[in-house]
């Protein structure tokens, strides 16, 4: 099974939304996942949640270079387990939703802030959710290495 050497890791800061606590691992939240009230968010802005116990809403995450690869299956089971699900019944389909997942964090140079998106697809009435770099144009260079670099 392939090895992915970044993740995408939560900043707190709730000021730009993210509320999972520094460092921790981020995923796309399930259906079952809640805001807890902290934002809301436009119809087309989806979010990710902390991969621990408290499961903690971010709007936003920071791609960093971890210190031991990953695979998608262990990704998979630590996601599984913050759901109190059991990985037994994790399969090909499941992880590789996962194993694209972090593809497209690993496409990006590290610090790099990425948010996830629905995009309507015209004609055919469907959405796909898309994992995508930010940019925050409001910021000044120094601000923007305080947040992500850190």
């Amino acid at each position: 099974m392939k090895k992915f050497e970044k993740m995408l890791l939560a900043i707190d800061e709730p000021e730009l939304n993210c509320h999972g606590s520094k460092g921790s691992w981020l995923y796309l939240a399930s259906k079952k996942d809640a805001k807890k009230g902290l934002f809301r968010l436009p119809r087309d802005h989806y979010y990710f949640v902390s991969l621990d116990d408290q499961r903690m809403p971010c709007e936003i995450g920071v791609v960093k270079k971890l210190s031991e690869p990953i695979t998608a299956l262990e990704l998979a089971a630590k996601d599984y387990e913050s759901r109190n699900m059991d990985p037994v019944s994790l399969n090909d389909e499941v992880i590789k939703e996962y194993e694209q997942f972090l593809e497209k964090v690993n496409a990006q140079p590290e610090h790099t802030p990425m948010a996830a998106t629905w995009l309507e697809i015209p004609l055919s009435n469907t959405r796909q959710l898309r994992v995508h770099k930010v940019f925050f144009t409001g910021l000044t260079t120094d601000e923007k290495k305080e947040l992500f670099e850190k």
